[in-house]
């Protein structure tokens, strides 16, 4: 798998570019979800009104293979899902799987600097609230090329801390 980090488009933090690019680089979007968080600055997080696990935006960090990259999430009551990462924006649909536990998946396409379609991944996550206003993660993001061809599956871990209500204004 040393090979990973170069099927990704070049938009998409790997390795070292990650850790150094940060934050910069998780407000343009990401690739791989999907899922999600670093500790938050004190009193950013918020919890969770009573009703549906995962309703509302959450920041979270997602950590693979080679990188960890800022992204956010907004779950809507509609059971849609809104991923902005350095790769741009994404939708994608949420279900309940039992008490505070949730699964998501998102497809989130890559476009070279011309708007061509490189490829992209599908993002398939269960969570599991793990406090009022967080949850972790884990599942797989299988990423394929612009002719539909698998290039790659790797395992994703995500975390993230509750940051408002649903705002999926991003997704359009």
């Amino acid at each position: 798998m040393k090979q990973t980090q170069q099927k990704w488009p070049k938009s998409y933090p790997t390795g070292r570019t990650a850790r150094r690019a940060g934050g910069a680089r998780a407000l343009v979007g990401t690739a791989l979800a999907c899922a999600l968080l670093s500790a938050p600055a004190a009193g950013t997080a918020q919890a969770a009104p009573r009703g549906p696990v995962p309703v509302g935006s959450w920041k979270a960090t997602v950590v693979r293979e080679g990188a960890t990259y800022d992204v956010t999430l907004s779950f809507a009551t509609d059971r849609s899902v809104c991923l902005v990462s350095p790769a741009g924006a994404s939708k994608g649909r949420w279900h309940h799987t039992g008490r505070d536990a949730f699964d998501y998946r998102i497809r989130e396409l890559w476009h070279d600097a011309g708007g061509a379609l490189e490829g992209w991944v599908d993002i398939a996550q269960s969570a599991k609230r793990t406090g009022a206003a967080s949850f972790a993660g884990s599942g797989t993001s299988t990423v394929h090329g612009a002719d539909g061809t698998v290039v790659d599956t790797v395992p994703v871990e995500v975390t993230g801390v509750r940051t408002g209500p649903p705002d999926g204004s991003a997704c359009g």
